[in-house]
């Protein structure tokens, strides 16, 4: 598991930067479209590089596309840290979006080429090594943001992030090694079968449908309970602490029990709170429901994974796994563009309404896909 402290270093901004990057962009009088297009390159850049690093793993290996990672990483937070304006944000999402291709298409290569009965509990603890990861980089982020200015405090932030990434890339150079895993064949066909395709639309569903929200909850939160990025960080810090303790378990139940139930009730659920979150009046209540969303996905996340690695050839899997996060990614691509123009144009809870209701298709499909037939 030498692959864990890479990528718990190497996690480190994650938290801050989805919380502080609509925000700190949009306090310098950038609109909800612009902030939604900084998502579309960090998505549209992953949609790229993900079947390429997957065709890569296969073919060379997985330990030097693991380590080029961290160094992809360390440019992007060097990047945030010296971004003044829009077209410097968008650079460094680039970036970002290169390193987290190789990072997470090799992490989950890796740990697919483990033990197949404990797949779930795997995947899970992979996801929450990072969480974990990341609320330890918001600490050191929103501490900053308690004693400074935001702008200083951002510089400062992810001067430090690249400080960690420097480090996984390190770590990963001089003490990780790869297990063996079986090499794909020059020229051979990449096998998609049904089940295949099918967790593949599941995949793409849930990746637009969770990207309508994700560049502007943040901002409709702020702009409906009037509070600071601090106190909106501290109200989602209990949801943070079940993602980064519930994957291992909800993983190990997806082994015991199967991967579709429990990716059908993960989605499910998401689906209820998600839909419910515009119309509640409190943030103690907000917070509630981001606990039990953040419990849904955690309870999703390993059996879709783990699902995959069960379907995927064993001298196939990098380019599997890259393709299921392309789709995820295709999906993404267009969301932030629909969710800020719904939100900046529309009705603001429309995002919400439109995420819910596509989690819950995709749920159903789930159900009706992978149920095994009496």
């Amino acid at each position: 598991m030498g692959y864990l402290a890479p990528v718990f270093l190497g996690s480190t901004a994650f938290v801050y930067l989805n919380f502080s990057l609509p925000i700190y962009v949009r306090a310098q009088q950038v609109d909800a479209v612009v902030i939604g297009g900084m998502y579309t390159v960090f998505t549209l850049t992953m949609l790229v590089f993900r079947p390429l690093v997957g065709w890569a793993l296969d073919r060379y290996g997985r330990r030097p596309f693991f380590a080029a990672a961290f160094a992809f990483y360390t440019l992007a937070m060097m990047a945030f840290a010296g971004a003044d304006a829009v077209p410097a944000f968008y650079l460094a999402r680039f970036l970002q979006g290169i390193g987290a291709s190789l990072m997470w298409v090799s992490a989950r290569t890796i740990v697919a080429d483990g033990e197949r009965a404990t797949q779930g509990a795997a995947m899970g603890r992979l996801l929450a090594t990072s969480v974990r990861g990341s609320m330890v980089g918001a600490t050191w982020g929103f501490t900053l943001l308690g004693f400074m200015p935001f702008a200083e405090a951002w510089t400062l932030a992810f001067a430090g992030y690249a400080v960690t990434s420097a480090v996984a890339l390190g770590y990963t150079l001089l003490r990780f090694e790869a297990p063996p895993h079986e090499r794909e064949d020059r020229g051979a066909p990449l096998e998609l079968s049904p089940a295949l395709r099918r967790l593949l639309v599941i995949v793409l569903l849930g990746g637009f449908s969770s990207a309508l929200v994700e560049p502007i909850y943040l901002i409709y939160l702020k702009d409906k309970f009037d509070l600071s990025v601090v106190a909106l960080a501290g109200a989602f810090l209990p949801a943070g602490l079940v993602f980064a303790l519930l994957p291992r378990y909800a993983g190990g139940w997806s082994d015991r029990y199967g991967r579709w139930p429990l990716l059908a009730a993960g989605m499910a659920m998401a689906a209820v709170c998600v839909t419910a979150l515009p119309w509640l009046p409190t943030l103690l209540l907000v917070a509630l429901c981001y606990v039990l969303s953040a419990a849904a996905w955690a309870t999703a996340n390993p059996a879709q994974d783990a699902l995959l690695s069960e379907l995927a050839p064993a001298a196939q899997r990098g380019r599997l796994f890259g393709w299921k996060e392309a789709a995820a990614n295709l999906g993404a691509a267009a969301g932030p563009l629909a969710g800020g123009a719904l939100y900046d144009y529309a009705y603001p809870a429309a995002a919400f309404m439109a995420d819910g209701a596509l989690l819950a298709l995709s749920a159903a499909l789930v159900v009706c896909w992978f149920r095994p037939r009496r």
